[in-house]
C-alpha cells in the first residue's frame, strides 16, 4: 500500500512536471492527437501468503483502447514564423540544445484495459475477467528514419482503477471490485517502442509494443498479486 501511494505521488509529480515544462519552454502544445486499439496479453504473478509463487495461472488476452495527445518539448517548425523572436534567435545560436529538445517527446493518454487470466487446479477451472480505466504518461525520444518512418522509445507510468471484474471458479462468480488485490489503484511502469509511418501531411499510422507491470511488495501472511501486461496496438496520429 505504501509503495502504491509513493508511485501514485510519482504519477502526479510527473504530470505537474510536464505542465510546468509547458511554461518553462514557451508555446508547448499538442503536435498531434493519437488514437489506438490493441491486444493485451496479461500475466498474473501470484504469490501465496508464504511467498511461494502460484504456477497454475495462464496468460489471458484482452483489449486496450487509448486516446491522448503527444507533445514535442521544442517544436522547431514554429521558428519559421518566429525567426525574429528572442526565443528563435536563442535556439538558432544553440543548435545542439535545439536538436536535443526537439527530439524529446511526452504524451498524456486516457485508456481502457482488459487484464484477464485463466487457470486450473485440482480439476477446477477458473478465469479472471476485468476492465480497468486510467491515465498514463510517456516520456522518451523521437528518432527519424527513412522513407517517412520514425521510432519513438519511451518510459511509461500509468495509474489504473478496476471498474468491473469477475472471477469464475467452480461454477460460481466472485466480484473482484471488492477484492483488495484488485480494488486498489494499480500503478504500472514500464517502457514502449513505437514505429510510425507518415501517410500524409496530417496523418501518421503506427504500431506500438508496450510492456508494463506493477510491483507490489510481499506482505507477511497475505497473498500478493502483480499484473504484467504486454500490449501490441495499432493506431493513427492526427497532426495539428
Amino acid at each position: 500500500m505504501k509503495k502504491n501511494k509513493f508511485l501514485l505521488k510519482m504519477l502526479i509529480t510527473c504530470t505537474l512536471g510536464i505542465i510546468t515544462s509547458s511554461f518553462l519552454v514557451e508555446n508547448v502544445s499538442a503536435q498531434n492527437y493519437k488514437l489506438s486499439v490493441g491486444s493485451t496479453l496479461t500475466k498474473f504473478s501470484f504469490m501465496n501468503s508464504d511467498g511461494i509463487p502460484i504456477d497454475f495461472m495462464k496468460n489471458g488476452s484482452g483489449t486496450q483502447f487509448q486516446i491522448g495527445s503527444e507533445y514535442r518539448l521544442l517544436d522547431t517548425s514554429n521558428f519559421v514564423a518566429q525567426s525574429s523572436s528572442r526565443r528563435a534567435i536563442y535556439f538558432g545560436q544553440h543548435k545542439t540544445l535545439s536538436r536535443i529538445l526537439s527530439a524529446l517527446i511526452f504524451d498524456f493518454s486516457l485508456e481502457s484495459n482488459q487484464l484477464n487470466a485463466v487457470g486450473d487446479t485440482r480439476n477446477i477451472a477458473f478465469s479472471y475477467q476485468t476492465n480497468f480505466l486510467g491515465a498514463s504518461l510517456g516520456l522518451g525520444v523521437h528518432i527519424p528514419l527513412v522513407f517517412g518512418t520514425s521510432i519513438n522509445l519511451q518510459g511509461r507510468l500509468s495509474g489504473q482503477k478496476i471498474v468491473q471484474g469477475n472471477q469464475l471458479a467452480d461454477n460460481k462468480y466472485y466480484d473482484l471490485t471488492i477484492d483488495p488485490q484488485f480494488s486498489n489503484v494499480q500503478i504500472f511502469y514500464g517502457f514502449a517502442g513505437e514505429l510510425q509511418k507518415k501517410l500524409s501531411d496530417k496523418l501518421d499510422a503506427f504500431i506500438s509494443v508496450q510492456k508494463m507491470g506493477t510491483n507490489h511488495a510481499l506482505s507477511t501472511g497475505k497473498p500478493t498479486l502483480n499484473f504484467q501486461p504486454t500490449t501490441i496496438s495499432f493506431g493513427i496520429k492526427i497532426l495539428k
